[in-house]
């Protein structure tokens, strides 16, 4: 079988001589056609983050990725009823796996559900993603007319622009923070009113310059009641973490949604979490009718997944692939199995 192998941060491969897996009792044994690389992969990419998490092992010893796919059942382990070969689905392992011709995939409602007819392969892979922005909005409950702030678009932050658009909700900012520029612009073609980049300056003083500053009994804010955080904190970024720069960016009383990954321990300012008495929500994954949601979003037209997919290589150009994705014009990097 051909995969791909993590071997170490910085380092990963192309094999042609894996064993393949099996459909285990309560598995579907999906032919792999298309599978994202996420931002999560992207962490265990570069310093082992959540690697015991994102790889599945082979007999070999290999250690493969991919967590957000769609292919074609062609195997149907002991006990399954209602799935038949051939049917198109997107699965979510959230144990990896999918970089590979085959993986198998727990059968319920969290991890396996059916492609919309006549949705494309790399649309579906891109299923996951927007289920997690889906869910983001759930919690952070964006209501019109509000500003709301979303700091990092990636494909989860500009899945979270897209929800709230697709959704009927009518803030009365959407800003987009980013440190590039090809990302930005992509924030403001799916939804975005405003673009910020943090290499540009403060994000605070940026944002509060669309937004308006803001002085109360519990100290400043830039009039901004939501935010999402998907970035996270990277040790290679410059300036505060997100977080930090949510807690001044919210009024008081104002939400946080924080999904983005943190590579390791980060020092934060949580002097205005005290002061202004924000709602923080860790938000991880999505709930089953998510999944559905964001195919019936994309199935629809109501939802543009196909203007995120920046590039796309062959699974034996998966070296590469992961360096594109590292790239500033990169947004999602869809390999072909």
């Amino acid at each position: 079988m051909r995969c791909a192998d993590f071997t170490k941060p910085g380092a990963i491969g192309y094999r042609a001589d894996a064993t393949a897996p099996q459909a285990g009792p309560g598995e579907v044994l999906v032919s792999v056609k298309a599978c994202g690389i996420c931002g999560s992969d992207l962490h265990m990419f570069r310093d082992n983050s959540y690697r015991d998490k994102l790889v599945r092992e082979t007999a070999e010893g290999y250690s493969i990725p991919g967590h957000e796919f769609a292919g074609t059942i062609v195997a149907i382990g002991e006990g399954v009823e209602g799935w038949q070969l051939g049917e198109h689905v997107v699965g979510v392992t959230g144990m990896g796996g999918g970089m590979a011709e085959l993986v198998a995939v727990p059968v319920n409602p969290w991890q396996l559900v059916r492609i919309p007819a006549g949705l494309s392969f790399d649309l579906a892979a891109t299923t996951e993603p927007l289920a997690d922005g889906l869910q983001m909005v759930r919690k952070g409950a964006p209501a019109d007319d509000e500003n709301l702030v979303v700091i990092g678009v990636g494909i989860i932050g500009l899945g979270v622009i897209q929800a709230i658009r697709a959704r009927g909700i009518s803030p009365a900012r959407i800003i987009a923070v980013d440190v590039q520029h090809a990302r930005l612009h992509k924030a403001l073609e799916v939804g975005a009113t405003h673009a910020v980049n943090a290499r540009d300056g403060d994000v605070f003083d940026q944002i509060a310059a669309i937004c308006g500053l803001e002085e109360t009994y519990a100290g400043p804010s830039a009039s901004v009641a939501l935010v999402f955080d998907c970035a996270g904190y990277i040790r290679h970024m410059q300036g505060p973490p997100p977080l930090e720069t949510a807690l001044r960016l919210v009024v008081p009383g104002g939400r946080i949604v924080c999904f983005g990954g943190f590579e390791g321990r980060m020092e934060i300012d949580m002097s205005p979490l005290i002061e202004k008495q924000p709602t923080i929500y860790g938000s991880n994954g999505y709930a089953p009718d998510e999944l559905v949601e964001a195919l019936n979003l994309m199935s629809s037209g109501r939802v543009d997944r196909g203007t995120l997919i920046s590039h796309r290589l062959p699974l034996e150009a998966v070296a590469e692939a992961f360096a594109v994705q590292q790239k500033p014009d990169a947004v999602k990097v869809m390999l072909h199995v």
